[in-house]
């Protein structure tokens, strides 16, 4: 019996030490992991929702680093093993955390294993631009100029499985078109190539485009959201452009390690979507073409289980293979 008291004792006091630590939460730097290069949505989302949390909590010290590589798998299999303490998270997108389960054979962990969903951060269509020099302003013109230059035309996304790619494979299915998919590190990198006549055509996020389309470095054909987007009202939709019912969407979420804490989670989740909510991050993300997307924890666990299969359905369907 005294034995038995000493173990409840021992869970009592160790209960009570947990409490304490996660109201103390956090007592060291914060890292989120970006997994693609900088200049890209996930880059850009992470320092302006990150910078709004440390100026609300003055205690906060959160770092952003990007760990680019394997499209998107370096930086994220360093949180799937790094401590579970909430000290380390990846502002993982639906191309990492949703599309590539389907499009990979083997992966160096296993997504909705290894993985706890904090809330999603935005959403955002995706836009097809081209470099000015292609002889094309919309659609029509953009698939009669590839139908009459088979083979010839490459087409750069931010990586192999990312949301942009499958938008390509999927406007290359259903136009009927032949082009290569150029897969860079990132956003950075697959922009600087199209703006360098290196590639001719740019899948990317809407977001990551629009200072460049604004700029007039990009010309833009159409985007992949049933509605036009806010941030470019005059581009139109690929639905209304001769392809019926198109329509991709990215979404960027931010995770921590699987075993992480509750307390811990449920912490993290009411910063992210009280930062979310201020109305100055809400306007600094919509002139970018990225809506804000606050979310409880078990609404955006719903939501990325379910994607994870929906995608799957989509690969299978347009036959699309990383491997």
């Amino acid at each position: 019996m005294k034995k038995f008291s000493k173990v409840l004792a021992s869970a009592v006091l160790a209960a009570a030490a947990f409490s304490a630590g996660a109201q103390q939460y956090p007592a060291k730097p914060i890292v989120i992991i970006s997994p693609f290069a900088p200049g890209g949505t996930s880059d850009f989302v992470g320092r302006v929702v990150a910078q709004k949390i440390m100026d609300n909590n003055a205690g906060w010290n959160i770092i952003l680093e990007t760990k680019p590589g394997a499209n998107g798998q370096i930086g994220s299999d360093l949180v799937a093993k790094a401590a579970p303490d909430g000290y380390t998270l990846v502002l993982g997108p639906s191309s990492t955390h949703g599309i590539q389960p389907s499009l990979f054979k083997k992966l160096p962990y296993d997504v909705l294993r290894d993985f706890a969903a904090i809330t999603m951060l935005g959403a955002t269509a995706n836009i097809i631009a081209v470099n000015p020099a292609v002889p094309a302003s919309n659609v029509k013109e953009l698939i009669a100029y590839a139908k009459a230059n088979p083979g010839k035309l490459n087409f750069g996304s931010p990586g192999t499985g990312t949301s942009v790619h499958i938008s390509g494979e999927m406007f290359k299915d259903a136009a009927g078109v032949d082009m290569l998919h150029v897969p860079f590190k990132g956003s950075g990198p697959s922009m600087a190539a199209v703006l360098g006549g290196e590639v001719q055509i740019l899948f990317e996020n809407i977001s990551a485009a629009v200072p460049n389309v604004k700029a007039g470095r990009l010309r833009p054909i159409a985007v992949t959201s049933i509605t036009r987007s806010s941030a470019l009202p005059d581009v139109p939709t690929l639905n209304e452009s001769g392809l019926p019912g198109f329509e991709v969407l990215a979404w960027f979420g931010m995770f921590a390690p699987a075993a992480t804490p509750k307390e811990v989670l449920a912490r993290l989740n009411a910063e992210f979507v009280k930062a979310l909510r201020d109305p100055k991050v809400s306007e600094q993300m919509l002139s970018r073409g990225l809506e804000p997307r606050p979310m409880a924890l078990d609404e955006f666990n719903a939501i990325w289980r379910k994607d994870v299969e929906k995608y799957a359905a989509i690969v299978k369907k347009a036959k699309i293979s990383a491997d």
